[in-house]
């Protein structure tokens, strides 16, 4: 599941561009993903939420 969710917050980050906000893509995850799912994804990364989470894979991504 977490390279499942890790791969759509790419696939956002490309569609999106550089501007995109760690809130704008958890509005798009949520709507792929249920809460239990990315609650397991954020935990699993060792974050305690799912803002922090997703902040740092963007900011990976994005270099």
């Amino acid at each position: 599941m977490n390279h499942k969710i890790s791969s759509a917050i790419g696939e956002i980050v490309e569609a999106q561009g550089s501007s995109l906000t760690a809130a704008e893509a958890i509005a798009k995850l949520k709507e792929r993903f249920s809460d239990a799912e990315l609650e397991e994804f954020y935990k699993a990364l060792n974050f305690s939420n799912l803002e922090q989470a997703v902040q740092a894979i963007i900011n990976d991504i994005k270099g």
